[in-house]
């Protein structure tokens, strides 16, 4: 433990993340019982766990700053934001609406934005532009831009690797 929080001490002092945790181990789990086409796998990517560790510090830290301070309406975005269950209180909410709109034999429209891979997806000027937005510290943003920077993904089968 002592090592960790000297490592997480020196990392946050100089502002940038050690190369290691930069180096991502990628493994293909197949989505079904006899996947053969690359499309039935899913990806998972094995991160550092020192690097998660800080970084788990940091985004409660980020959360805490922006519910803090305001800058997000914690009655339209729950996810991500400690205290609240996002996901349960916005599906319970439609699940009353449906009822409402049985009970009461009125129409009624549901939307289901399913997106592929949204994390993994989202261009890091965005992320930048979002940081901005809700004034996260320098410091904060330079952290994050030094894990995203260079970052390396491996993949491993039991028959070849490739970087």
């Amino acid at each position: 433990m002592k090592k960790l929080w000297n490592l997480i001490k020196i990392v946050w002092r100089k502002g940038t993340v050690p190369d290691y945790w930069k180096e991502v181990e990628g493994c293909l789990t197949p989505k079904e019982e006899r996947s053969e086409n690359i499309s039935q796998f899913r990806t998972i990517s094995l991160l550092s766990v020192e690097g998660k560790i800080f970084f788990s510090i940091v985004a409660k830290s980020m959360s805490a700053f922006v519910t803090e301070n305001e800058y997000v309406n914690t009655s339209v975005q729950k996810g991500g934001i400690p205290g609240f269950s996002g996901c349960l209180e916005h599906t319970a909410a439609i699940a009353q609406l449906i009822r409402e709109g049985c009970v009461n034999n009125s129409d009624l429209t549901v939307v289901w934005l399913d997106l592929a891979n949204a994390y993994g997806s989202i261009q890091h000027k965005v992320i930048e532009h979002a940081m901005d937005h809700y004034h996260i510290p320098d410091k904060i943003k330079m952290l994050i831009r030094s894990y995203y920077s260079n970052v390396r993904l491996r993949f491993s089968t039991p028959d070849f690797t490739t970087d």
